[in-house]
């Protein structure tokens, strides 16, 4: 039967987990609100138009402003996220700790990992942004040039996200991006976190929880759920070698979408005195 120590260790980890979860959620929810607005502006600027070939030109352009705007408000809302994220994955390890008694500072970790992440998406909600806007811009030339009617084109941008459209694959992409690199962030800084713990805590070591993702499950994940490894060392997961769940040394394919979590883990809590082992 589980100690009282491992018990509120438990009660703690399930609620910041929760947190994380609700946190990634709602940017999700941002950040469709804005796609969803930049969607609307440039339906309705197309809709507007005569379809005369000279308005070319007037048409990129606003496409291109709309989505540019887009990207704007999008990289600024994920590099937020990621912060609080980062925070959120100190607080993985320090508050469980304290409940079983680990209540010294622990020391700080280097923010550096955190620039680079929040770089990297960046330039993945910036590539997006581009994207799109060349593909909604190939649809207005061939609907200018005769190659597609009017109704066509308007077809391809959709009349809303979920309509079969360019938009719904961008929205898709949008949340994948979202997703991946906001948790990315929170199992980076526990990761770093935990490698802090480790040289006060002896015997620290972390364990691999399984979070299933609903549009990506994995076997090899739920195969990894409570691998115990030492804080230094990599998880085994689907033959590859991850630090972290969603670690960037992993293919797309086993870390995007990834809902699993690191946790700090002691074979023995109860042993843990308020000022270490």
């Amino acid at each position: 039967m589980p100690s009282a120590k491992q018990k509120a260790f438990d009660r703690k980890v399930k609620a910041l987990v929760k947190k994380a979860n609700q946190l990634e959620a709602a940017e999700v929810r941002r950040t469709i609100a804005l796609l969803s607005a930049a969607r609307k502006e440039i339906a309705s600027t197309v809709a507007s138009s005569d379809w005369q070939i000279y308005h070319l030109a007037e048409l990129k352009a606003a496409v291109e402003r709309a989505l540019t705007d887009f990207g704007n408000q999008y990289g600024i809302q994920l590099r937020e996220a990621q912060r609080e994220l980062w925070e959120t994955g100190i607080d993985l390890v320090d508050l469980p700790l304290r409940e079983v008694g680990i209540i010294q500072a622990l020391p700080e970790i280097d923010t550096t990992a955190l620039s680079i992440l929040q770089g990297y998406g960046t330039d993945l909600v910036d590539g997006l942004s581009t994207d799109a806007a060349k593909k909604i811009n190939t649809e207005i030339t061939l609907g200018l040039m005769g190659q597609k009617s009017p109704v066509e084109v308007m077809g391809a941008i959709g009349r809303n996200l979920k309509s079969k459209s360019i938009f719904k694959s961008i929205a898709a992409r949008a949340e994948t991006i979202t997703m991946t690199e906001a948790g990315r962030v929170l199992e980076a800084a526990s990761q770093a976190r935990k490698a802090a713990a480790a040289r006060v805590v002896p015997g620290l070591q972390k364990q691999w929880h399984y979070g299933h993702s609903p549009k990506s499950p994995r076997p090899a994940h739920l195969a990894a759920h409570g691998q115990v490894r030492d804080v230094d060392k990599p998880f085994d997961v689907g033959g590859e070698k991850l630090m972290y769940p969603k670690d960037p040394a992993g293919s797309a394919k086993n870390t995007i979408r990834c809902g699993c979590t690191s946790l700090p883990y002691h074979p023995r809590w109860d042993d843990i005195a308020s000022g270490g082992a």
